[in-house]
């Protein structure tokens, strides 16, 4: 009766999540002429290419699970246009013999942490690698200038893109299926690495959206609202700050969504999302290659995507759903 009493909260606040996420979806589907992504300028691709190399990463066994190991990997960019750290990634590599899907994880703005780590607790033992894809130190809202945040987002295209090379090397990886998954910030990376990376066969893009400079000036996150207010008090508009980020950062989701393939994104939008506006999430949507959202009217997520044709993306998204959803309302 005791062990009861103990484990009945739980388990209820965990069912009814459950339960309140999958009625809380309505599953949108794509444009009905909707013709597939558009091909990269041969300006833009050189714009998100670096000088070819032989990488040479440093490799140290972390762990060691049953079913998967989970290694730090480490060697430098090719090129550096924001910093000059080295790239970071927790590699969790499927023991099971054979080439395995392997998925990109970018994280939160607050870097590798439990609502990504999840997800490869649960995949890697699942017959799918992860690569936890660590954020650069500086910390967006402590830039500069439009121009240094677009840097920043370039370099993290850049690092992406020379994570996946090193991936598909490694004889565990199946290079024609990757996919890339983010939640929050990393959803907005995800977003420009799937645009700017056929590679990527699925994306799942969650509590992300578009543009920058909306995000920027309309967020309710404190980091960001504290750093439009430190601006405005230096006499500079808002009208001015929004201008100047929307012109200056090419990278970003709205400009690159175009080059994202509908057909195998799926999108998580909340509701009430204090970070990224949900407004800005249904821009993303549309300009991907959506049509009109259905009314939700649960603070969780809806869908917005049509059925995975690939098998193991569709795990990947019903995990998704899942903790997209727990980790929403453990956000502070």
């Amino acid at each position: 009766m005791t062990w009861q009493r103990m484990t009945m909260p739980t388990g209820g606040l965990l069912l009814g999540s459950i339960v309140l996420l999958c009625a809380s979806c309505a599953p949108v589907g794509r444009n009905r002429q909707y013709a597939g992504p558009q091909e990269m300028s041969c300006a833009m691709r050189a714009y998100y290419s670096y000088p070819q190399q032989t990488i040479d990463a440093k490799v140290v066994l972390k762990k060691q699970k049953k079913g998967y190991d989970v290694y730090r990997i480490q060697f430098p960019s090719a090129l550096n246009v924001f910093g000059d750290e080295e790239i970071k990634v927790d590699y969790y590599r499927c023991t099971n013999p054979g080439r395995h899907p392997t998925v990109l994880m970018l994280p939160i703005s607050g870097g590798v942490d439990f609502s990504v780590e999840s997800f490869a607790w649960l995949f890697a033992p699942r017959g799918i690698n992860c690569a936890l894809v660590h954020n650069r130190e500086v910390e967006i809202e402590n830039t500069q200038s439009a121009e240094e945040v677009e840097a920043y987002f370039r370099q993290t295209v850049l690092d992406n893109r020379q994570v996946l090379d090193y991936l598909v090397m490694r004889p565990e990886v199946d290079p024609n299926r990757l996919g890339c998954l983010g939640l929050s910030l990393g959803g907005i990376k995800a977003s420009l690495v799937a645009a700017a990376d056929r590679r990527i066969k699925c994306a799942v893009l969650g509590l992300a959206g578009g543009s920058m400079a909306d995000i920027a000036l309309h967020s309710t996150e404190d980091g960001l609202e504290d750093y439009v207010d430190e601006i405005e008090a230096m006499g500079i508009s808002g009208e001015t700050i929004y201008c100047e980020l929307y012109e200056k950062i090419a990278t970003d989701p709205l400009r690159l969504a175009p080059y994202i393939d509908a057909r195998t994104t799926l999108m998580f939008i909340a509701g009430f999302d204090r970070v990224v506006p949900n407004w800005s999430g249904e821009l993303l949507r549309d300009a991907i290659g959506r049509c009109s959202v259905q009314p939700c009217p649960s603070p969780l997520a809806r869908v917005a995507a049509p059925p995975f044709p690939w098998r193991d993306a569709l795990v990947l998204a019903l995990f998704a759903a899942l903790f997209a959803g727990l980790w929403w309302w453990q956000r502070p």
